[in-house]
């Protein structure tokens, strides 16, 4: 009766399926050091540029697929950068497992530590909101330096006419060449801003 009992439970139980994590998790090995701390240092930077990379075509991939015509692509290539410059990778990485290997020389011992390491869900899906946002706020911001382009270029226009017919056509040479040099100087100084 124990052996039908047994053998119909073994039958009936299902596979299970590996843990997420373990399906996403990748193995970055350290460099080779003399000291298991070193080794560990090294491996932790290791795949903290991994995730960094990853992160950097995220964020391309977003650029890409996000970016409209108006945004000149060296504004938002650099803003993305700056955002990425600012994003904190030690919380978005997780350390699913460690080996830790020990070599022995005639000089002394050498460590190597291999680390698998797989990002936070929740932490990447935080930091793509967050990229989504920070292009969204690039395209208002641009659309607004935009329109304050062309209103100091309507204003410009406005004073440099009005000055001109104060002076009844004395100064126009001088005033359009300063009125030139001021358009050119107002998107200079709103995009450095």
């Amino acid at each position: 009766m124990l052996e039908v009992l047994l053998s119909a439970c073994l039958t009936a139980v299902v596979p299970q399926e590996p843990a997420p994590v373990m399906a996403e998790a990748v193995a970055v090995r350290g460099d080779t050091e003399l000291s298991p701390a070193e080794a560990f240092a090294s491996a932790r930077r290791k795949a903290e540029d991994h995730v960094r990379e990853r992160w950097e075509d995220r964020a391309e991939r977003a650029l890409a697929g996000q970016r409209p015509f108006w945004v000149p692509e060296f504004i938002a290539t650099q803003d993305v950068r700056r955002w990425l410059a600012d994003l904190p990778i030690e919380r978005q990485l997780r350390l699913v497992d460690r080996e830790d290997q020990e070599r022995e020389h005639e000089f002394g011992n050498s460590y190597q530590t291999t680390l698998w390491v797989a990002e936070e869900p929740r932490s990447v899906q935080s930091g793509e909101r967050q990229l989504r946002r920070r292009l969204s706020d690039l395209e208002r911001t641009t659309a607004l330096k935009y329109g304050g382009i062309a209103a100091s270029w309507v204003a410009l226009a406005l004073l440099v006419g009005w000055i001109d017919r104060l002076s009844r056509g004395y100064m126009t040479g001088r005033l359009r060449v300063l009125g030139l040099a001021s358009a050119v100087a107002v998107p200079t100084v709103l995009f450095l801003v």
